[in-house]
């Protein structure tokens, strides 16, 4: 069976992914949906470092990670990290990564500002991902 990874999004946490673990878990798959750090204490690096850490501590391979929202950056940041123990990234509602950009950088062009919107300032969602597109 397989290992899955469920990332959450910048305003929630591992519980939002409460009724979907038992239904993976029901088919003989291992599922971790941990909290990240909250984001107004955290950077985007250190959330990355986060799931790697779990990755590696329970020793997965061939991991299918999902990443909700802001969590997109997360996984592709976790893949280019570690690519030989990735074996899919699954996006859910999310922008896809794009290189060099933050969450909010890929809205810019679009028209959106964060400020605007009244979206939160913290950390994670400002700072830029860089990733080797060839490894995703």
């Amino acid at each position: 069976m397989a290992d899955y990874v469920l990332v959450h999004g910048g305003q929630r946490d591992g519980s939002l992914w409460d009724k979907v673990v038992p239904l993976l878990e029901e088919h003989g798959h291992r599922v971790y949906a941990p909290s990240l750090s909250k984001p107004e204490n955290s950077t985007l690096g250190e959330h990355i470092t986060e799931v790697c850490k779990l990755i590696e501590d329970e020793a997965l391979n061939g991991v299918i990670m999902v990443g909700h929202s802001y969590a997109s950056l997360v996984i592709t940041g976790v893949a280019d990290r570690m690519p030989e123990c990735i074996k899919h990234l699954i996006y859910v509602d999310c922008a896809v990564p794009v290189n060099g950009m933050s969450l909010y950088g890929m809205f810019e062009p679009l028209g959106i500002t964060s400020e605007a919107y009244g979206l939160p300032q913290d950390p994670p969602f400002l700072e830029p991902l860089y990733f080797d597109e060839e490894k995703i």
